[in-house]
């Protein structure tokens, strides 16, 4: 016994004690017991403590409850704890703990007595420092409720990524049947013009009519092409990159979308970098990226006099940068870190996957994406992408820095 504690220095002085001291220090213990014994009661963990062979020496009413036992704790004194335990799993994970090992662990165990209880036992070995364990503690928690909120949690989310998964593919077919519609509508009209007899259509409206053949081909395709991407969606594959000049991409789209921007009378201005440059890119994910780009700044357009937006690649430091400039409503600043979270949107029929879809996209291309904007004034987007093959006049710059 340790001199140093109350109890050591008693003791070491029990031949010096006259009867009264020894009658009031027990009085003291039993009251302390008793009210200790009180405390455990009350608590919600159950609480059992036996020596190393698993003899109890004290448990709570919690404990009884959890394990299904109908007696009050005292009467379970002295009994053997394994063979109360109902549950083949509980027994058998108290008979595999080691106590002299000194750990602590903890197990979860699905119970059928109390009916389809979930509990965690905690294993606690007690003793002296640097002594023999003398003593265990085990510490039980009801968790089924928790786990079942957890449960409910999952299923919520499931349901979630559901219903995600449903607006952005909503989302993404948005873009491609407004330019089959366009481009089906200059075919209907220039095929009317044929049917009523017309024989003077200029060589160029020809031209543009087989180019608005070929985007339909191209749109009904990159729709099949989404469909697919969202039914993977839940085993997404690496992004295929090869090789590649953004410039093409950029003229792709423009091809795409000028006759939208045409109809809603928005002057698109483009100006691209003529040097021979490669970055590492997906054409067809690329292409989303900006059409959503370019989508928002023409819906931001829509109340101005003088719509206009202006796309343009220059080089900055070992990196491509694409600028997408609008002349529109611009976003509020409160609005600005927000706009790239999934379903944040300020539009009564959007669904806030367009710039989340564009961020993505440009993550994996390794990419980087800046927004500028003022409210009232227009907005500036800016992406970077890593060059994999510079201009000879970048590549000259750079030796003679050296």
């Amino acid at each position: 016994m340790d001199k140093k504690t109350f109890a050591g220095k008693f003791l070491s002085r029990l031949e010096k004690i006259d009867r009264q001291q020894i009658e009031s220090f027990l009085l003291h213990l039993i009251q302390a017991r008793d009210f200790l014994e009180i405390i455990f009661n009350r608590m919600l963990e159950g609480i059992i403590v036996t020596d190393t062979s698993y003899r109890i020496l004290f448990m709570n009413m919690a404990a009884c409850k959890a394990l299904g036992l109908r007696k009050e704790p005292n009467l379970y004194a002295g009994k053997n704890l394994p063979r109360l335990i109902r549950s083949p799993i509980l027994r058998e994970h108290i008979l595999e703990f080691d106590p002299s090992l000194g750990e602590v662990i903890s197990r979860e165990v699905k119970i059928k007595k109390p009916k389809g209880r979930v509990l965690r036992v905690r294993f606690l070995p007690l003793g002296e420092e640097g002594k023999k364990y003398e003593s265990v503690v085990f510490l039980i928690s009801d968790i089924t409720e928790q786990k079942k909120a957890e449960y409910s949690m999952y299923q919520k989310q499931r349901i979630t990524a559901l219903a995600n998964l449903t607006a952005g593919v909503a989302h993404e077919i948005k873009n491609p049947l407004n330019s089959l519609q366009i481009h089906a509508q200059l075919l209907k009209k220039y095929l009317g013009r044929l049917q009523e007899g017309e024989r003077d259509i200029s060589g160029e409206t020809h031209e543009r009519s087989l180019k608005s053949i070929n985007i339909i081909l191209e749109e009904t395709t990159r729709l099949s092409d989404i469909v697919n991407e969202f039914l993977s969606a839940a085993s997404p594959t690496p992004l295929k990159l090869s090789p590649g000049n953004v410039n093409d991409t950029i003229r792709h789209v423009v091809e795409i979308i000028s006759p939208v921007l045409q109809e809603k009378g928005i002057e698109l201005d483009i100006r691209l970098d003529p040097s021979d440059f490669e970055i590492l890119l997906n054409h067809e994910r690329l292409s989303q990226a900006f059409l959503n780009i370019l989508k928002n700044a023409s819906e931001a357009l829509e109340k101005r006099t003088d719509p206009r937006i202006t796309i343009m690649t220059r080089f900055e430091g070992k990196n491509i940068a694409i600028d997408f400039i609008d002349n529109g409503c611009g976003i509020p600043e409160k609005n600005l870190e927000k706009i790239f979270e999934p379903y944040f949107t300020t539009k009564f029929s959007g669904t806030g996957l367009g710039l989340m879809l564009v961020y993505r996209i440009i993550r994996e291309h390794s990419g980087m994406i800046n927004v500028k904007s003022r409210e009232g004034e227009g907005t500036k987007i800016t992406i970077t992408i890593p060059l994999t093959k510079w201009p000879l006049r970048l590549l000259t710059e750079h030796t003679e820095q050296k």
